[in-house]
């Protein structure tokens, strides 16, 4: 279990760290409000959040008013519980590929969906749109609509279609890892 309060400043080195840690199941962690929705998807995913769906569940608990802090910070925070997920949607060694995956879709170019994966992917357009139909994806949703199964979902149809990702294209958690 890991629990902890956030440096604000700080939030997603910390957060990109615990989520390449392997010795947790459970974190609860006071972050900045706006990052906390974030990364539990309140109003569209991120990239980061997207990279870890697959293993990991995020739950956004409740906000703490910046009155509460002392000192007090500019802005409120919220309470952010992550659960690693028993049976991950992705298989672990997949990972990278997986993250460098969403990455593309999220940089893509396209104007929805369908468009960023018939670019991202060697796909041909009738199995784009085969797939994200099965996924229940709308074709003109955009990468930070998906839910976590709807992108284990795409990974599965498409993941394995891409070229290799350009030096450009690779996670940031990737050329992390790299270093």
């Amino acid at each position: 279990m890991v629990v902890g309060n956030i440096p604000f400043h700080l939030t997603t080195p910390i957060l990109r760290r615990l989520l390449n840690a392997a010795a947790w199941k459970h974190a609860i962690l006071l972050t900045q409000w706006e990052v906390a929705r974030k990364r539990a998807g309140v109003g569209g995913s991120t990239m980061m959040t997207a990279q870890a769906v697959p293993w990991f569940e995020f739950e956004l608990h409740q906000r703490v008013p910046a009155s509460a802090f002392s000192p007090r910070p500019s802005v409120d925070g919220g309470i952010l519980a992550i659960r690693r997920r028993e049976r991950p949607l992705v298989p672990w060694r997949d990972r990278r590929r997986y993250e460098s995956f969403v990455y593309s879709v999220f940089t893509g170019r396209g104007r929805g969906l369908r468009q960023i994966l018939q670019r991202e992917t060697s796909a041909s357009p009738a199995q784009v749109q085969r797939a994200l139909r099965l996924a229940g994806v709308h074709p003109e949703r955009l990468p930070r609509d998906l839910d976590a199964t709807a992108w284990a979902s795409l990974w599965s149809m498409l993941g394995g279609r891409r070229h290799p990702p350009r030096q450009d294209q690779r996670s940031p958690s990737s050329r992390a890892i790299e270093r």
